[in-house]
């Protein structure tokens, strides 16, 4: 189903009124803080309304000379631009920060994590970051939070839409808002595959019918196995393909206790599939307490166990080139 035209038009207004807006930027200390020319105030749907009203106020008193009609419309009209002011006021001088708040793989939402101080004044504002907003009351002394989801649908860098902070407090007549370029980056790793068996299990376990087993160059058993498209050719046995008994792999099977070497030519099909079951077998690694490492083309993560190493290596693959 087609979105909505007008509500496209709208989006793309707001975008392109977006792009022209100045930004607040964080300063040295990491926190971005609006100021007066990145602040943007405008009347609600509830203030454009009341500009009628005083406009019909002050033509009765003016055209029955009616002081207390009169009086009416300048207090009204005083108190909209004092509730301007403070509306203003909401967001000057606010400090805002970001940063990542948790994984994601590809497929998935990342959530960031902002934090909003008030130094010095109580304020009540609305975040949001795309299609994400919450709400958050920031003290006058100390710090408040807002988690934003954003959608990570594929792997690698994802930054952080810029902010849009706004308020429409005390009187609900005005809008400001400021948008703040937070300078947020997560890293999206690859969606993990079908669960799939290490390479050590599939070495160590019940094979297809192997038509050798004998000891690899490093010392290290291995038997052989059909060969997959994908794998490196390095692993092909030649003399038995000579002989007419098709393409084999060679399979090694590490020792017992030994780092499982989580490796690129073990896997096949293209570059995404590859680091699809590469994830899936470091989570795999992981849950069962094992020391692993990873071997991509051009770096190697070394051997290592526990949450730091976990990290290490689907950061490795996030950051893989395309």
């Amino acid at each position: 189903m087609s979105p909505c035209p007008e509500r496209a038009a709208s989006k793309g207004l707001r975008a392109l009124l977006a792009r022209l807006q100045r930004r607040a930027r964080p300063a040295a200390d990491g926190w971005a803080r609006p100021g007066r020319r990145t602040i943007y105030i405008l009347p609600t749907r509830e203030g454009l309304l009341l500009l009628p009203v005083l406009a019909a106020a002050g033509l009765v008193g003016l055209h029955y000379n009616n002081n207390a009609a009169l009086a009416v419309t300048f207090l009204l009209a005083a108190a909209a631009l004092v509730g301007a002011v403070h509306t203003w006021r909401e967001l000057a001088g606010l400090a805002v920060r970001a940063a990542p708040a948790g994984e994601s793989f590809a497929g998935g939402r990342q959530r960031f994590l902002v934090r909003l101080r008030g130094e010095g004044r109580a304020r009540h504002v609305r975040v949001a970051a795309g299609e994400t907003t919450a709400e958050a009351g920031v003290p006058a002394e100390g710090t408040a939070e807002a988690v934003l989801a954003l959608d990570a649908p594929r792997r690698g860098r994802l930054p952080m839409d810029p902010l849009r902070i706004e308020t429409t407090r005390p009187l609900g007549l005005f809008r400001a808002w400021t948008l703040v370029e937070t300078g947020a980056a997560a890293w999206v790793y690859p969606r993990p595959a079908a669960s799939r068996p290490l390479p050590s299990d599939v070495a160590r376990g019940a094979r297809e019918d192997p038509p050798a087993r004998t000891t690899g160059p490093e010392g290290e058993l291995h038997d052989l196995a059909p060969w997959r498209p994908g794998e490196s050719p390095r692993r092909i046995h030649w003399p038995l393909a000579a002989r007419g008994r098709g393409l084999h792999a060679r399979r090694f099977a590490e020792p017992e206790g030994a780092p499982r070497m989580l490796r690129w030519e073990a896997c096949a099909g293209g570059a995404e599939a590859r680091l699809s079951l590469l994830c899936r077998w470091v989570l795999e690694a992981h849950r069962r307490g094992l020391e692993y490492g990873l071997v991509l083309p051009g770096r190697t993560v070394p051997a290592g166990a526990g949450p730091r190493q976990r990290a290490r290596c689907l950061e490795a693959l996030a950051r893989w080139p395309r």
